[in-house]
């Protein structure tokens, strides 16, 4: 059984630059198709981002600056969690990445899709 990582001890600061990473690490591994590198890097953002909203959503507006990364894999993992609490500028960021072609845009194109039926929920 793997051992979960808890990021209670960690600053705000600290878990917005893991939560980068992790974003990158993901978005590079879908995009090369290796979705067993990419999956463990999704279950280092959930409980990031789990961190993030238990501390506030002053602290999950930290991750507003990452829907302007030049990485695909992080704007479009920021969008997704800026859904919850600024969804207009997490729905812009993932209409423009939506319109791309590729793996990422797929992506995109699901969590819109979910969000606008209610269906998606975060972890």
């Amino acid at each position: 059984m793997a051992v979960r990582k808890t990021y209670e001890r960690n600053s705000t600061e600290e878990l917005i630059i893991l939560y980068e990473q992790a974003a990158s690490e993901h978005g590079q591994a879908q995009d090369r198709g290796d979705y067993r590198a990419g999956n463990p890097a999704a279950d280092r953002i959930g409980a990031i981002y789990r961190e993030l909203r238990k501390r506030g959503r002053e602290h999950q507006q930290k991750l507003l600056p990452l829907l302007l990364s030049n990485d695909t894999g992080v704007r479009l993992w920021a969008a997704a969690h800026a859904l919850e609490f600024e969804p207009r500028q997490g729905e812009a960021i993932l209409k423009d990445l939506a319109k791309a072609k590729g793996i990422q845009a797929f992506n995109a194109r699901i969590t819109l899709e979910e969000w606008q039926k209610g269906a998606l929920r975060f972890p």
